[in-house]
């Protein structure tokens, strides 16, 4: 069972990073504007999410990866708070249902969690 979460949770991580580069415009979107290179943290972040992917298969510092895949979904949160506050569409053009910007926020939990069970030690 946990093969198939490892395998669950590194493709929805490698496919985000990737569309971090291909929609990056729309991922600056949800970065707040307060904040400096807005363009870099998308860029930096979907790296980050591509390499997280591979690493949940080294078995070698899993307990590490799994602190670190967990903070990172901790550190890119307040940018799905600001996509729900402002109201920030997923696709150009097209407005969002607020409620399922506000219901996905929810998501983030089962993502920090999972971070943190894949990272446990235990015999698969």
């Amino acid at each position: 069972m946990k093969v198939f979460f490892r395998t669950l949770y590194s493709i929805l991580l490698f496919g985000a990073g990737v569309l971090h580069f291909v929609h990056e415009r729309s991922f600056r979107k949800i970065v707040p504007k307060m904040l400096p290179f807005r363009r870099a943290i998308v860029l930096v972040t979907g790296i980050f999410e591509i390499i997280f992917s591979v690493l949940l298969w080294v078995k070698k510092g899993q307990q590490f990866t799994g602190k670190l895949l967990a903070l990172f979904m901790v550190a890119v949160f307040p940018a799905n708070i600001y996509m729900a506050v402002k109201r920030i569409s997923f696709q150009s053009g097209k407005q969002t249902n607020p409620w399922i910007l506000w219901l996905r926020l929810p998501l983030q939990l089962p993502l920090i969690v999972g971070a943190l069970q894949l990272g446990r030690k235990d015999n698969e």
